[in-house]
């Protein structure tokens, strides 16, 4: 079978990176290639669009990996999906993504939050037929969804999508090349005999990273934040500035290091200097950071329990969860698993074993299944009958 997938590709974006494991493993399946139609995540003219529609009916099946900003974003008069959308003639499987279901759970204040808000609630349930297009339309398009949680899947079934064309396929544990243990890079922060939490990633409002500060402030001053990314997009530095401003309010501009955009070889380096990992997220559908921390297997990690976090940790990964928004209990649980030999022990034990039922191949093997289910779904029902 021969797949046609748009994606974002050979870029600083999460999705680029999850594609890049799928389509990899995908290729190593007998019966399966896969030709990207790749995306730069710049803005491109209506036409560029409709090229790339037409390069999707080059396989048997066409595969769209769904965020919004793909396409212009949600104005409707920027918005390029359906133009791209409607030259596709192949069997359509999407992969869902982003979704705006539910409320804003990113904290901020001010006119700007304000009118992020408004824009929510009309690309929400307040908007009527706009909010039903880009939520429901938009995936109905497909012959098969796919979605990385059960949480994204609940959103598409209130918005009417058919339940048995939505399929669960969380992003597999890709196999990382593991560091050892990095005294050099702690000592060159002068952190050698520090308790060193890391928080990696992209810096962005949704990230939480304000209340990881909150709670090292509650900490010893032993402990120590290194906060290995910096932000994807030139509009989020502003958000890396009060973010500096906290540090200082709180005193802690010892205790904290902002590295700034790692590339993808500095990553296991960096892991590999922790004595924790955090990712105390106000908001995600899916984080695959959190999947790749766990794939290194070199410290025990925290996440906020937001529905996505729940569902990895409920599938006997290993993560441990505190209450999202809540300093104090991050705090208790980074303690805990700073010090306690045992829980630190069979945390390593649980992602040993995710890493073999959550691997990339047993994901597009599963993956493989919903293209034949999108190709039988365009089979004429006379052509079954008989």
């Amino acid at each position: 079978m021969n797949v046609s997938m748009f994606t974002s590709w050979q870029v600083k974006c999460g999705i680029a990176d999850y594609a890049s494991h799928l389509i990899a493993a995908l290729d190593q399946l007998d019966d399966t290639q896969v030709e990207v139609v790749p995306f730069d995540r710049q803005a491109h003219p209506r036409a560029d669009y409709v090229r790339w529609g037409q390069q999707m009916n080059a396989g048997d099946v066409a595969h769209i990996q769904h965020e919004f900003s793909f396409f212009g974003y949600l104005l409707p008069w920027r918005n390029h999906f359906g133009p791209f959308a409607a030259q596709i003639h192949k069997p359509l499987v999407i992969t869902q993504h982003v979704s705006f279901d539910g409320p804003l759970q990113v904290p901020g204040g001010g006119v700007k939050h304000a009118a992020w808000r408004a824009k929510w609630w009309l690309y929400n349930t307040g908007g009527g037929p706009y909010a039903r297009q880009l939520n429901k339309d938009t995936f109905d398009r497909a012959d098969q969804i796919i979605v990385l949680s059960a949480r994204l899947k609940e959103h598409l079934l209130v918005r009417g999508i058919a339940p048995g064309k939505v399929h669960v396929i969380p992003g597999g544990v890709p196999e990382v090349v593991c560091a050892p243990r990095d005294d050099a890079l702690r000592a060159s922060w002068g952190w050698a005999d520090k308790t060193v939490v890391c928080q990696f990633g992209f810096i962005a409002p949704a990230k939480g990273h304000s209340l990881a500060l909150e709670a090292l402030a509650r900490l010893p001053e032993h402990y120590v934040l290194l906060i290995a990314g910096g932000p994807r997009l030139e509009s989020q530095r502003g958000y890396v500035d009060e973010l500096t401003e906290q540090i200082a309010r709180l005193g802690l501009q010892r205790r904290v290091k902002i590295t700034g955009y790692l590339s993808a070889g500095d990553v296991p380096r960096h892991i590999a200097a922790s004595d924790v990992l955090i990712f105390p997220n106000t908001h995600a559908d899916f984080s695959y950071s959190v999947v790749t921390a766990l794939a290194h297997q070199a410290a025990p990690v925290i996440a906020s329990d937001l529905y996505s976090h729940r569902e990895i940790a409920a599938d006997g990964s290993g993560l441990t969860l505190f209450r999202a928004g809540d300093g104090a209990d991050l705090a208790e649980q980074i303690t805990r698993l700073s010090t306690d030999g045992a829980a630190r022990q069979a945390a390593f034990e649980k992602m040993a074993r995710y890493a073999v039922t959550h691997s990339w191949a047993e994901m597009a093997r599963r993956t493989r299944e919903v293209y034949a289910l999108a190709v039988e779904a365009r089979v004429p029902q006379s052509t079954v009958l008989q």
